[in-house]
């Protein structure tokens, strides 16, 4: 069933249209009703409804400003609008902005029916399309796990593609919901180019491209400029071969992807893997912060993390060294400080996470400064009301990400102490804390077999998978797709 919320300020029109038609026989259910634009926002981000109609009328936001707030935030959700005839140029410009159709005040039962209709055929096959994506999805998880050796020769024989071109690179993006750019196999024309395509996150694709980077070195370049150009970010992977590992190259496009984190120039759309020349220097800074922290001299510390946070925020480092160096100091914080007890707020991150946690490099080191400064005695009183209202906050915002620099701004807290005080009353890390809650309201969606499992993972606040799929394997001992068998 696709779930629809219906606002308008008439609580009586509301109740009107959710007994207009047979609902259930279009395969719809109503899912809950609001009676102005901000009530409506809050009920589409809590019931994250398949449809909603709204009338393009009502207080708090009108329907463009909720059809906005929609787009900017990345809901996936079809906007039919309800309008009068004064109304009629305001409707048409809100469907040429995204709205899938209006309908005229007062609605009648048969224009209903008919834009329902349409409405459910697009849905279902949107559905199917990402069934048939999501096919692959449980050999993926291991497929593209870091360590495993299969080669892309071995990969192709066992799915049964025959490519004729000798190089192959992994490009993985993400898109916006409002434009989603699924070329296929189905609909790419094979000139001088081969594609295979995979859903790997939440509005994110995967393309293992083949081609001849001699003979034909412009296709990898004609293929982005023709299909990918609406994609919001890319990562491109070097070149490999035959023999090369799938999850290699997948990696290194997965890497490149989320190291816009690091570029100095926001927007940076497009990224391509490839090997460093840093790693003496950064080996060499944190040895120097390791001397300092084995001193105690705060001064040098701040010097040498100052030097690190210089060259992670320069665009010249992939965001897997940035957690390698991040990961180096919670070593050396570890090892140094074993008896603080702002130890627990320290935690190891994989590249992922550090993105999902921290907006920047600067808010990444800023975490870190924080502790060392911590040690001083440096923090700030926090009453046990503002303490509830934090973790009140988390609770009602768990499935949005929300970086932890955010919530510090939010509640005017230094992000050190911040995790401290998350760490005091829960008993987790902020990130642990948010997990547990997240896979928690995981294991309750899995118990619906008409939800996928990707549909799970967005609802829960996850947008990439494979992390996702690790992350639940490790606390539950199995898979979200064997976990729902059992």
């Amino acid at each position: 069933m696709y779930r629809v919320l219906i606002a308008d300020d008439e609580p009586w029109v509301a109740f009107g249209i959710s007994k207009l038609i047979d609902w259930k026989s279009l395969g719809f259910e109503i899912a809950g009703e609001a009676y102005d634009g901000l009530s409506a926002l809050e009920s589409i981000k809590e019931l994250k409804p398949d449809v909603v109609i709204s009338d393009i009328r009502m207080p708090g936001l009108d329907g463009l400003q909720l059809l906005d707030r929609i787009v900017q935030e990345g809901i996936e959700t079809e906007v039919v609008f309800v309008s009068g005839y004064s109304e009629f140029e305001y409707a048409q410009k809100a469907v040429r902005l995204g709205a899938f159709d209006y309908l005229l005040k007062q609605i009648e039962k048969p224009k209903l029916l008919e834009t329902m209709t349409r409405l459910a055929d697009k849905l279902n096959k949107k559905r199917k399309a990402s069934t048939e994506l999501d096919l692959l999805l449980n050999d993926l998880f291991e497929l593209f796990e870091p360590d495993n050796k299969i080669k892309i020769n071995n990969f192709l024989i066992n799915k049964g593609y025959e490519f004729e071109y000798p190089h192959f690179r992994f490009i993985t993006g993400l898109y916006s919901p409002a434009g989603a750019p699924l070329v296929s196999e189905a609909n790419f024309p094979s000139e001088g180019i081969n594609m295979i395509r995979f859903r790997t996150g939440h509005h994110k694709l995967s393309y293992l491209i083949n081609y001849d980077e001699l003979g034909n070195p412009v296709g990898l370049l004609d293929f982005i400029s023709s299909y990918l150009s609406e994609y919001e970010s890319l990562g491109i992977s070097g070149i490999g071969v035959y023999s090369t590992p799938l999850a290699k190259l997948y990696q290194e496009s997965d890497i490149a992807l989320f190291s816009y984190f690091s570029q100095p120039q926001p927007g940076s759309r497009i990224i391509e893997y490839k090997m460093s020349e840093s790693a003496a220097f950064l080996t060499k800074s944190i040895l120097a912060i390791e001397v300092a922290v084995k001193e105690r001299k705060p001064d040098q510390i701040r010097k040498g993390l100052d030097s690190l946070y210089a060259e992670c925020a320069s665009g010249r480092l992939f965001i897997d060294q940035i957690a390698h160096v991040y990961n180096q100091i919670v070593s050396l914080i570890y090892k140094y400080y074993v008896n603080s007890q702002a130890l627990n707020e320290i935690e190891y991150l994989n590249y992922y996470q550090i993105v999902r946690l921290y907006g920047s490099p600067a808010q990444l080191f800023d975490s870190l400064q924080s502790f060392f400064e911590l040690q001083s005695g440096a923090g700030m009183a926090v009453s046990n009301e503002q303490v509830g209202k934090i973790i009140s906050h988390i609770d009602a915002s768990f499935t949005e990400d929300i970086l932890l620099s955010q919530l510090a701004e939010r509640f005017n807290i230094s992000l050190g102490y911040l995790s401290q005080l998350i760490k005091k009353e829960t008993g987790k890390t902020y990130s642990e804390y948010v997990t547990a809650k997240r896979l928690g309201l995981a294991k309750e969606l899995l118990q619906d077999s008409a939800l996928s499992v990707h549909e799970v993972v967005d609802r829960v606040g996850y947008k990439d998978y494979f992390h996702f799929n690790k992350l639940f394997k490790k606390n539950f001992g199995v898979t979200p797709s064997k976990y729902r068998k059992i």
